[in-house]
């Protein structure tokens, strides 16, 4: 029926057009962000999910960082301490020497003197070493890694001193002093070996957790992907659809408004 009062071929244009503009406003702001969900509107569930995701991912990221700290740490006591045990191998070759019955006093005071050196860089190594400030020697550290209270890894450095490692009273003076302090040097290596040991058991299993945590973390970043992220291909394909709509519905609301007008010749 033809009507002058109510268009209806118009209006059905109007709201398809509608349709087709917010289809293609929505399209585009996916385009030009990259993310299927701009706002809750867009998927209420998946932006719940994704943003648990997303807090997820920057744990797993920031417990990385704290294993690779621990690592550092434990990386920073091992040098030293290899480089105790060179002092101390050092040691153990004056001691042989001194203790050998040709030294003579004045050989066994030149020998003693490098010793006395030895002790006191160990010392000074002991004491001078830090991470953060603090010491490093004779410390405790925890390395939270992962979201649970219970994943935390806690590294101890033993405390690094001639008194520790039970060389601090000897001397090579004499061949029987000489002969006691190349015992007492030989068991300091071995309980440094021992501390490095300890230390790169630890070391072993921080490397273990950073690379689980890596493998996690760019599971939970693909799975939120798959959630948050536009497919491109696909939104490129709605783009020409809406883009066509878009246009074909102006057209037919234009040929629906001179549907109208045409009317007016029944008058003439």
């Amino acid at each position: 029926m033809a009507s002058i009062l109510n268009n209806v071929t118009s209006l059905n244009a109007q709201r398809n057009l509608a349709a087709s503009q917010k289809g293609l406003t929505s399209t585009i702001n996916r385009l030009s962000t990259g993310l299927r969900i701009n706002k809750a509107a867009d998927d209420a569930a998946g932006l719940q999910i994704s943003n648990n995701l997303r807090a997820d991912i920057k744990v797993l990221a920031q417990a990385q960082r704290n294993a690779n700290d621990g690592i550092g740490i434990i990386a920073i006591a091992d040098g030293n301490l290899e480089e105790a045990t060179s002092l101390l191998t050092r040691a153990a070759e004056l001691a042989e020497q001194a203790s050998s019955g040709q030294t003579s006093s004045s050989g066994r005071a030149a020998l003693n003197q490098e010793f006395s050196q030895i002790v006191n860089a160990i010392n000074a190594i002991g004491t001078d070493t830090k991470y953060d400030g603090a010491s490093l020697f004779g410390g405790n550290f925890s390395f939270r890694v992962g979201e649970a209270a219970t994943q935390v890894v806690s590294v101890s450095v033993s405390s690094l001193s001639a008194t520790t490692l039970g060389v601090n009273t000897n001397d090579l003076s004499t061949s029987n002093n000489a002969s006691t302090a190349l015992g007492n040097i030989l068991t300091a290596i071995e309980r440094i070996s021992s501390t490095r040991g300890n230390l790169g058991a630890s070391e072993a299993r921080l490397n273990t957790i950073v690379n689980s945590l890596g493998i996690t973390k760019e599971n939970v970043t693909a799975a939120e992907s798959q959630i948050r992220d536009a497919d491109i291909a696909t939104e490129v394909v709605n783009l020409t659809k809406f883009q066509i709509l878009s246009q074909s519905g102006v057209s037919a609301l234009a040929q629906a408004n001179l549907s109208a007008q045409s009317v007016l010749s029944l008058l003439g």
